[in-house]
């Protein structure tokens, strides 16, 4: 190894700044969020050489634990890298503790120093702890443990080159923890499990006390090894680890004179504002206002932009008309590109917003006190506590959100929350509900402060959010019936937003759907531009007197009809007719399976087909000004209600069907899950409209 590169994990609790460390170290830029579960699988980089370490290191990123004994998926993962199961064993361990949180963090260093690798601790949040009038002496901490402990501060980098030096010249010092290790290992280990390594009988005896066997990758001789054990000795075996543990936890704060019951002030602060914001009713209408206003703030600040982009398209598509003149290259750029993507496009001032608001209110920690208020609704329906934060990720996208649910220990619990998860309103479906809103509905009407339109938005992402609710309450007490425990959630401190990494995850979230607009929305615009323009219409018939040509039926069809995708999309109309849609709707729903924005790009494809070539109009003007042979407008706002209800519960994402089966291991939930939410959207979608036209609206 010497020469070579190191392998360098780290650990950590929750939320105690490991991926901002590991940001700071590799110059990447993960997700972080000033709340529990965020990172579920693990990441590597290679420190930054503006850290000018003496040879290379790679930095893996576990997700958080709070001890070694595995009980979710993702704490799992974490078990099998410390242990070598997956990949290399990692040369050394750089654990990331909270100085503010002293007493919980040094449970899982205890368990550290019994794993027996090398060990260096990364005193993180020292801010905190010297706010809070009880600074950690980091040099007392070292001697106790026997391992170095670099004080760092992850939001700042500061103690980053002093960790950085200290892992480049662990080979050449020795760190000796034995007497902290010998203490914790002084326990005789049942017969039975004699033959196997202390720390991983010890890890083995936990987790089949707590039912998750499964999760440590025990193999068969292990098994039957354990099997000769009682219940009742396994879990007295293992209760008595715990306390062992937790007495040395003791006697190292007691040694270093930590004054475990002080609390920083910013935690006092904190609870003060959450007597307010945590409140059964309070709580709620402050988080329903904070809401409504990040909506009010998406159509109101957005909308300058998006008129600049649309009049952008608008002058390019003429542009490249004017200057390729007319013919069938020229119709695929205005037509295919200009039009699909670039309607797709128009949409980006509101994503990133969206992003940027998310974004601060979890920076801000106020996310974790929205779990707080809707895991009391979620408990009432008999749902994981657990489960609110992949819930609350999938208002991003549901791929990283069905990830998310690897926090969760109960595979039922788990499945559930996937199950859950595509209802919520992601960021694809943003674009789809502005732009039937800002379409084809008053922008001048108001409530109060807010706009008709905002409250419509708010509208979707609460009906989501209930729903998925209720079809997770459903699976819950039907085919995937379990108990349900109760949600430890930790509240962090109320801290001031990042501004800087807050803009750098907007921007790489940003930039991410522009590529998807580059790439997939690229290639499913030319696909859809072709089967809508294939087979052309016939030429007008020359000889027809106008009395003739006014009545002959072809002269009243709309060029996409000729074409293969406007014949699918007319064989659709009869179903789509009880939702208020007709064929140009349905060939848009069908184009959105792909991803869901392809729905916007695929209504900019019918719409530029069909228009002159002498109308160059942005795609909300021309469904506004869209008109029935008979001159009644064609799309209506309950009309475009209904399809907005439609996307709200329907499945219209392949790559989430693909995630699915791959965290599921089968092809049965997402079948279910494609087959009951198309079915359930269809439903809703006809009940909107029909009911709607019933009370006298069109």
């Amino acid at each position: 190894m010497s020469g070579g590169a190191l392998r360098v994990a780290l650990a950590g609790n929750p939320n105690v700044g490991k991926t901002s460390l590991f940001n700071e170290l590799t110059g990447a830029r993960h997700k972080v969020g000033n709340y529990a579960g965020v990172t579920v699988e693990t990441r590597e980089g290679v420190v930054a050489a503006r850290w000018h370490p003496s040879r290379a290191i790679t930095i893996i990123d576990l997700p958080g634990t709070y001890s070694l004994t595995p009980m979710s998926e993702d704490e799992a993962v974490a078990f099998r890298c410390l242990h070598g199961e997956v990949g290399r064993v990692p040369d050394l361990v750089v654990l990331v503790i909270d100085a503010a949180n002293l007493a919980r963090n040094l449970y899982l260093a205890a368990q550290l120093c019994e794993l027996g690798r090398p060990l260096v601790l990364a005193l993180n949040m020292m801010d905190v702890a010297a706010e809070a009038g009880v600074p950690v002496d980091a040099a007392a901490l070292a001697r106790c443990l026997g391992v170095p402990v670099i004080p760092t501060v992850a939001r700042t980098g500061e103690g980053a080159q002093a960790l950085v030096e200290c892992i480049s010249r662990f080979e050449h010092e020795l760190w000796d923890m034995s007497e902290v290790r010998a203490r914790l290992l002084a326990d005789d280990v049942p017969a039975p499990l004699r033959g196997l390594e202390p720390a991983r009988a010890r890890w083995l005896l936990a987790a089949q006390a707590g039912e998750t066997l499964e999760l440590t990758g025990a193999s068969a001789g292990e098994r039957a090894a354990l099997a000769e054990l009682g219940a009742e000795q396994v879990r007295a075996l293992a209760s008595a680890q715990v306390l062992a543990r937790y007495a040395e936890v003791d006697r190292l704060l007691a040694e270093i004179g930590h004054k475990a019951g002080d609390r920083a002030p910013a935690m006092d602060r904190s609870a003060r504002i959450d007597g307010v914001l945590t409140h059964r009713v309070w709580g709620l209408l402050i988080f329903l206002l904070v809401m409504a206003g990040l909506f009010q703030s998406i159509f109101s600040w957005a909308e300058p932009l998006m008129g600049v982009i649309e009049a952008g398209i608008v002058w390019l598509s003429g542009q490249v008309k004017a200057g390729l003149g007319p013919g069938l290259f020229t119709d695929l750029l205005t037509e295919g590109v200009v039009a699909g993507v670039g309607n797709v496009l128009v949409f980006v001032p509101q994503i990133a917003l969206l992003f940027l608001f998310i974004g601060l209110l979890e920076d801000t920690g106020y996310m974790a006190r929205a779990a707080f208020l809707i895991d009391r609704l979620m408990a009432r329906v008999g749902l994981h506590g657990k489960a609110f934060v992949p819930l609350l990720s999938g208002y991003a996208c549901a791929i990283p959100a069905i990830l998310g649910t690897r926090t969760i220990s109960s595979f039922r619990d788990r499945l559930v929350t996937i199950m859950m998860i595509p209802f919520m309103s992601c960021s694809a479906r943003l674009p789809v509900y502005v732009l039937l809103i800002s379409a084809l509905f008053d922008p001048e009407a108001r409530l109060g402060p807010f706009s008709q339109a905002s409250l419509i938005l708010l509208l979707m992402y609460a009906l989501s959010t209930v729903s998925a609710l209720a079809v997770g309450a459903i699976y819950k007490r039907t085919i995937l019936k379990s108990p349900t425990p109760p949600l430890v959630l930790e509240l962090p401190p109320y801290r001031l937003p990042r501004v800087r990494n807050t803009l750098l995850q907007v921007y790489d979230r940003t930039a991410d759907f522009v590529r998807d607009a580059g790439t997939v929305i690229l290639a499913m615009t030319v696909v859809l531009w072709a089967l809508l323009s294939f087979p052309r219409p016939p030429e007008p018939a020359v000889q027809l007197d106008p009395i003739e040509r006014v009545s002959a039926p072809d002269e009243q069809r709309s060029p996409i009809e000729y074409s293969v995708g406007g014949q699918v999309g007319k064989a659709m109309e009869p179903l789509l007719a009880p939702m208020g849609q007709d064929f140009r709707m349905g060939i848009a729903i069908l184009g959105s399976f792909a991803a869901r924005e392809v729905f916007v790009g695929t209504l900019g494809l019918v719409y530029g087909i069909e228009a002159d070539d002498e109308d160059n109009v942005p795609l909300r003007a021309a469904l506004k000004d869209a008109r029935e042979p008979d001159g009644r407008p064609r799309y209506t706002p309950l009309r475009a209600l209904a399809l907005m209800v439609f996307f709200v519960y329907a499945c219209q994402c392949m790559s989430t069907l693909a995630v699915v089966r791959r965290e599921t291991r089968s092809w049965r939930w997402p079948a279910l899950m494609f087959v009951s939410m198309t079915a359930l959207a269809y439903v809703m979608a006809v009940l909107v409209f029909q009911v709607g036209r019933a009370l006298g609206y069109s």
